[in-house]
């Protein structure tokens, strides 16, 4: 196809804004979908905050990590056979997650 003469032209800058729009909107979609994170330091503690989402973040905790099945089954048990109650190791959870 041959762009020649005012509609060639016209043709082709249509086709090109048309290609530029959709690309345009297109990486508008992505980013609704997938917001970029940013942090800030939460006052003097080593947890970080994301203001976009509201939420806190241990930057320090290895999100691959795999936990111990049996911890969660059986738990652990004092001398007196009570069980032991141990703080939630899953709050915060860690950053990217």
């Amino acid at each position: 196809m041959q762009f020649v003469g005012k509609k060639g032209i016209a043709v082709f800058v249509l086709l090109v804004l048309c290609l530029v729009g959709i690309g345009f909107g297109s990486g508008l979609l992505v980013g609704r979908q997938f917001p970029a994170h940013r942090f800030e330091r939460f006052g003097e503690t080593v947890y970080l905050f994301d203001p976009t989402t509201g939420k806190i973040c241990n930057p320090f905790k290895n999100p691959n990590a795999p936990a111990n099945p049996i911890d969660k089954v059986l738990g652990e048990t004092d001398s007196n056979g009570f069980q032991i109650v141990k703080p939630d190791t899953n709050y915060p959870p860690p950053c990217g997650k």
